[in-house]
Parts: C-alpha cells; sequence; structure tokens
C-alpha cells in the first residue's frame, strides 16, 4: 500500500499530462474524500461506480453529484447484480441492524492495537461476501485499459473493522496480486499501487481531511436502508458512524434524515427547568440549562432528588422545551431527572435540542435502554453500585455500547463499593473507552479518602465532586 502522500511523478507520462488513477467512488463519504484526495495528489482521476444490486442503490445519484462536484476525467458505472450471490443485508432479504436493535458492530468498543485499530472484530451482516475484491479487481481492468498504475479506494480498518475487505493486510495483499494477475505487471514491468489514504483515520480525520479539500459532504450519501425518497434513516449502523463523525470532527452534519415515526409521543412531564452552572461530568463549571424531568422507577439509597419521583411535573412539547432552553441563554444542557428515559418521548427531546445547536448531556441511571438516544447526545450513565441497594437494575448491554463521548459515573458509598467499581472498570478496561468518573456520597464517603485509594491503587479515573453543592450548599440547585 502506497503513502498517504506518495508523489505521482515518477510516473509522469510521455506526453507530460498528468498520470491516471482509477479511484473507486460508492457515493459515499469516504470514497468522495479518497477522490478528493487523488485529485490533490496530482493525478487525473476516472472515477468507477458499481452498481452492484445494493439495496441503497441512491448512492449511485451521489457518486454523480460527487464525480461532477469534483471535475474528474470519467465516470464509468458498471453494472454487476450480487443479488444473485446474496449473503448479505445489502443485497439479500436481510434486515439492515438497527441502533436500539441488533448492532451492526457487535461490539461497538472493541480492543485496539497500538495504530488505534480494533482487532478481532465479528463481521456484521452488512458485509457483503468479497465485495472489495470484486470492486478492486473491476478497478484493475479498467486500470489496465486506461495505462494507468493507481488505484484509490476509501477503506478505512478504524471505522470499519469487522469487514476483512477494508483491512490493511487486505489491501497490501492484493497489490502484490495485481502484479502478476495483469499483461501489464506481469509482462508490461508496471508496477500497480493501491492508495488506501483513510485506512488509519477516524471518521472525524476523515471529515477534517474532506473538507481542508473541498469536499461537499451534503452531495454524498452513506446510509445502508435509506427513505424511499433518499433520506437516510439515521439508525444504521453507517449512519451512526457518520453522525458520530461530524459530531467528533466538531462540524454541522449536512445529512438529510428521514422523519421520526409519527407514532412518537410528542410530549414530556418537565419538572424544573433554570439556568445554573453544571456540577458534574466533564462540564463541571460551565454555564448549563437544566432540564429535569419528572419521575423515576428506582430508589437509590442515595437520591437527592426524591422529589422528582414524586411529582407528575408539568407536561410541555419539545418545542416549548427548546424555546425555553433558547430563552435562558446559551450554554450546554443537561437533560436530568428523576429517570429521563422512563419518560418515552425523551429521544425526541434529545434529538430536538441537539438540531437547535446544543451540547446535550443525558444523565441516566442505567436502567434503560440508551442505544435509541441520538448519537449526538453526550451520554452520563450511572452504573448503579452495591450501596445504591439498585445494582440490580443496571443493563448489561449499556456498557457494551459505549461510545467515547459518553461517560460511566460510579456514586460511591463506602469502601465495599469502591472495591466493586474498580474490580469492574479493571475487569472492561473501561477508562480505554470513555471517561469514568468516581464520585463519593456526601457525608458517607470522604472525598480525600476516595482520592488516596485511587492513587494507591493507579486507577485511571476521575474523582468528581459536585461543585453545586459547594457553590450552593443549603439548597440543591442554582439560581
Amino acid at each position: 500500500m502506497s503513502p498517504k502522500n506518495a508523489s505521482p511523478d515518477r510516473d509522469s507520462r510521455p506526453d507530460g499530462t498528468r498520470p491516471r488513477a482509477v479511484v473507486l467512488l460508492s457515493g459515499g463519504l469516504d470514497s468522495a474524500v479518497a477522490a478528493a484526495c487523488a485529485k490533490a495528489e496530482g493525478f487525473e482521476v476516472h472515477a468507477l461506480t458499481v452498481r452492484y444490486g445494493q439495496r441503497h442503490a441512491v448512492e449511485l445519484e451521489a457518486a454523480r453529484r460527487v464525480a461532477v462536484s469534483l471535475g474528474v476525467a470519467s465516470h464509468r458505472v458498471v453494472d454487476l447484480d450480487l443479488r444473485a450471490i446474496g449473503g448479505s443485508a445489502l443485497t439479500a432479504e436481510i434486515p439492515v441492524p438497527q441502533v436500539g436493535g441488533d448492532s451492526a458492530r457487535p461490539d461497538t468498543a472493541p480492543p485496539r492495537d497500538a495504530a488505534g485499530v480494533p482487532v478481532d472484530a465479528a463481521v456484521p451482516v452488512t458485509y457483503v461476501p468479497a465485495r472489495n475484491t470484486i470492486l478492486l479487481g473491476l478497478a484493475l481492468a479498467h486500470a489496465e485499459v486506461l495505462g494507468a498504475a493507481d488505484i484509490y479506494l476509501g477503506v478505512s480498518s478504524v471505522d470499519y473493522s469487522g469487514y476483512p475487505d477494508c483491512r490493511p493486510e487486505f489491501v497490501n495483499t492484493f497489490e502484490r496480486l495485481a502484479q502478476v494477475a495483469t499483461k501489464a505487471g506481469a509482462e508490461g514491468g508496471v508496477r500497480f499501487r493501491i492508495h488506501a489514504p483513510l485506512q488509519r483515520l477516524s471518521k472525524a480525520e476523515t471529515i477534517r481531511r474532506g473538507l481542508e479539500l473541498g469536499v461537499d459532504f451534503s452531495l454524498t450519501h452513506t446510509c445502508y436502508d435509506p427513505a424511499p425518497d433518499g433520506a437516510a434513516c439515521g439508525r444504521c449502523d453507517s449512519c451512526c458512524l457518520r453522525r458520530e463523525g461530524f459530531v467528533a470532527a466538531g462540524v454541522p452534519d449536512p445529512t438529510r434524515y428521514a422523519t421520526p415515526a409519527t407514532s412518537e409521543p410528542a410530549t414530556v412531564r418537565v419538572l424544573e427547568l433554570y439556568r445554573t452552572i453544571q456540577g458534574e461530568t466533564t462540564f463541571a463549571g460551565e454555564p448549563c440549562t437544566i432540564v429535569r424531568l419528572a419521575g423515576c422507577p428506582l430508589q437509590c439509597s442515595y437520591c437527592d432528588t426524591a422529589y422528582a419521583r414524586q411529582s407528575e411535573g408539568l407536561e410541555l412539547t419539545a418545542a416549548e422545551v427548546v424555546r425555553n432552553v433558547v430563552d435562558l441563554g446559551p450554554g450546554i444542557v443537561a437533560v436530568t431527572g428523576g429517570e429521563p428515559l422512563a419518560q418515552p418521548g425523551t429521544c425526541a427531546l434529545l434529538r430536538a435540542l441537539c438540531d437547535a445547536g446544543r451540547t446535550v448531556l443525558l444523565e441516566t441511571s442505567g436502567a434503560f435502554d440508551v442505544t435509541p438516544v441520538d448519537v449526538r447526545v453526550r451520554r452520563i450513565i450511572d452504573v448503579k453500585t452495591p450501596g445504591s441497594g439498585m445494582e440490580d437494575r443496571n443493563r448489561p448491554e449499556n456498557l457494551v455500547a459505549l461510545r467515547a463521548t459518553d461517560e460511566l459515573k460510579f456514586v460511591l458509598v463506602d469502601r465495599a463499593d469502591y472495591e466493586w467499581s474498580r474490580e469492574l472498570v479493571r475487569r472492561e478496561r473501561f477508562w480505554g473507552r470513555c471517561t469514568v468518573l468516581f464520585s463519593p456520597v456526601q457525608g458517607k464517603l470522604a472525598p480525600a479518602e476516595l482520592a488516596k485509594w485511587i492513587l494507591d491503587d493507579g486507577l485511571p479515573v476521575r474523582l468528581q465532586l459536585q461543585l453545586h453543592r459547594v457553590l450552593w450548599p443549603d439548597r440543591e440547585r442554582g439560581v
């Protein structure tokens, strides 16, 4: 596999024109950036798109838009219907996994090697058997006819570690195969090079690279299971990776997502809505609007908002909550409770707050499924310790679905709680997957004692104190 910034000068054509490169252009985000990289590196770009019977065929029109936008020298579309073989959720009557059901990525936080590439990731049902081998074979044939020695594809072993034909060993092996599988390589002395410029980049890094190169991401399409009008579903694995990437890159997501089902509850019951200073999480100290929802089915021993459990609150639409948040001023928004996810309308509210451009925190007990929550939301998940009396309400599947933007909070009553939490953190290696917070219960566990335990054990967690209790010791919240 050639270096990212390989110079095409050594392949300059006898007539002085730019060397040619074939780019596999699907119409997705990654392939668009790969094409832009080829152009930036001095190649005359010849795009190749394959209509292989994919259910997300809307990406073919996206490929055409991207090709026009980048000003490629040629764009060829080849028909090769892989539905005759099937074996994939993209080419057969197999449901596309949705977040909230069976994830297309069985483990959203697999262990990673020294380069940050996940290892031992399971192959998902959205894998199309031998697809990249077939597509690269077509690209190689096209390159040989064009007299090109360079082929670009937008695979990423970081985002798509579950696909064996996206991994570095596959790309490197195919490059060697090209030398012996073609007349140009075997007899003409042409050394084919397979460029995978995004191979080691995260989705956020790919997006930033694309922006540097002038890629218009609104022209691209990524969804595996689009709506009939072409809108992205927003819930398949590909959509989630894309949305997470834009969030991590800190830039707006231009994707048109399908309108949520009208059956989704339109209101939530709000107990309090006020502006204060955020007292917990890694956002502690920042101006914040608290949206406290009413109701909670749990009864933690140390609960400091029991009043939220006992009140019905005021029923408001998501739009009304957003208007109130905007009126209170700028800053982050923390949706808390009670237990916010006990209300079926909370996901719609969280999405509306994100759409309003706010950084949104969700503080949840972890007793409810967190996977339906919009990927733009920063989930603060409270892992219930034995001292809470609610240990049996923890959902192990929530810990499998952790994202890098999540935070795990352990509220500790005593040494027994600390040791229980320490062993869980060590066993699951949470510190490599998200921020881990250890918080002492006021009046039960001295912060200095907890700090000593953390230091003595060399535990990579963050000691959290409740800043709002320091600022306003005689009341639950600020003004």
